[in-house]
């Protein structure tokens, strides 16, 4: 029965599924948690027609405007190539621009435009309320935990 409130004592369909092998395993649990992060994003930036890889490399690229395409795609960890659509999205909404290196015209710097920098502004808000809404089920010092060992994945997963 649609939108009729369910019974707390009966068991959720996701308590009663067996998962197996994927319940220990890191990088199910990560892209559930993606996945949901990604849905969360999603309704947060539908109006601004935002990727979370676009705001990745705006926040990268505001950051450090010294670095070229290539860095910024290896720092946000995505390959060069799969960077370049989204970036010329960006490009195309004058929210960046690219300048070719006069050291090497094979390189690319990527600048924010005063429209990507006030765009910025507010993604950076509504960021911070898609990451309340993420971590809503934990408190403060669990969410620190968490970013903690993911960026110790994120290093260790380099070498």
């Amino acid at each position: 029965m649609s939108g009729s409130p369910r019974d707390p004592s009966s068991p959720r369909a996701e308590d009663t599924v067996d998962h197996g092998v994927l319940e220990e395993c890191i990088g199910y649990n990560l892209r559930i948690s993606y996945a949901l992060a990604s849905q969360l994003f999603a309704r947060a930036f539908e109006d601004q027609e935002l990727a979370p890889i676009q705001f990745a490399a705006l926040e990268f690229i505001a950051r450090n405007p010294h670095l070229s395409q290539r860095e910024i795609a290896r720092h946000i960890g995505t390959a060069p190539t799969v960077l370049v659509k989204p970036l010329d999205k960006l490009e195309k909404r004058g929210l960046i621009s690219r300048l070719r290196s006069t050291d090497d015209r094979r390189r690319s710097r990527v600048r924010l435009t005063p429209a990507g920098e006030e765009l910025l502004k507010d993604a950076r808000q509504r960021i911070l309320g898609v990451e309340a809404r993420l971590t809503e089920n934990l408190s403060a010092e669990e969410s620190r935990a968490l970013l903690e060992l993911l960026r110790k994945l994120r290093v260790g997963g380099n070498g």
